[in-house]
């Protein structure tokens, strides 16, 4: 495992508070846009983590590639490290709207006319060797009142090697993804937050990789423009 186990745990819980209260500015109309709940939810966990003052764990953000441009099908990266070793994770966001849209939350892409989700699925993919991939879904209800398939707290997570198997086995794999679809993926492989934090850093997702250059997770394709680094060197 990447961390002991108490910090494991406190990550967690740092993890599960930030969804939360993403979640219900998400509700209550303050955060207007994916994007907008991905910084947020980014920025409330890095002050999550450093103000609890924990010894020897800090996270930051870091420019990792000044000039990416947006070819990994994801929206943001979060790296894991150690004194001697890192794992790099990375998550595509998505609203669903399932409150107040029906099949609204993918697309067909106007140069292909495949489904964007997929797409973004295939380019993940070409990550799978080093990086812990995982998608999340964003609900706007208050807590409790979501559909029973999804959770009651926070957003609805998967693992990508699951949506991805769902979305191969689709009738037709270039049609965009519908809320059936979604209710399918997320009905039996549905996981929290928490639960994505803990599987990376227990090594159940994702490959460790020697401290030095965090490029190295990203093999041929280029690494995102940033990244959420948390780190934990144990206390002298």
């Amino acid at each position: 495992m990447l961390f002991p186990p108490s910090v494991i745990y406190s990550l967690q819980d740092c993890a599960t508070w930030a969804d939360k209260l993403c979640r219900t500015d998400l509700a209550g109309g303050f955060i207007v846009s994916e994007n907008d709940y991905t910084s947020n939810f980014t920025s409330a966990l890095r002050r999550e983590i450093n103000s609890r003052g924990i010894p020897g764990l800090k996270a930051r953000v870091q420019v990792l590639n000044p000039s990416a441009e947006r070819t990994l099908g994801a929206d943001a990266c979060i790296i894991f490290e150690n004194d001697r070793e890192f794992k790099a994770s990375i998550f595509e966001a998505k609203w669903p709207r399932l409150s107040t849209h029906v099949n609204a939350w993918d697309s067909r892409q106007k140069s292909t006319g495949a489904s964007h989700f997929h797409d973004q699925l295939i380019r993940q993919s070409t990550q799978r060797h080093y990086t812990a991939i995982w998608e999340m879904f964003y609900l706007e209800h208050e807590f409790g009142s979501q559909p029973s398939y999804l959770p009651d707290e926070g957003s609805a997570c998967a693992w990508h090697d699951d949506a991805f198997s769902v979305s191969n086995a689709r009738g037709v794999v270039s049609d965009p993804w519908t809320d059936s679809d979604l209710k399918l993926l997320l009905e039996g492989r549905c996981v929290t937050i928490a639960e994505v934090i803990g599987g990376i850093c227990l090594c159940h997702q994702g490959r460790p990789l020697p401290q030095g250059s965090y490029m190295k997770a990203f093999a041929d394709t280029p690494a995102p423009r940033d990244a959420l680094v948390i780190s934990y060197l144990p206390p002298a």
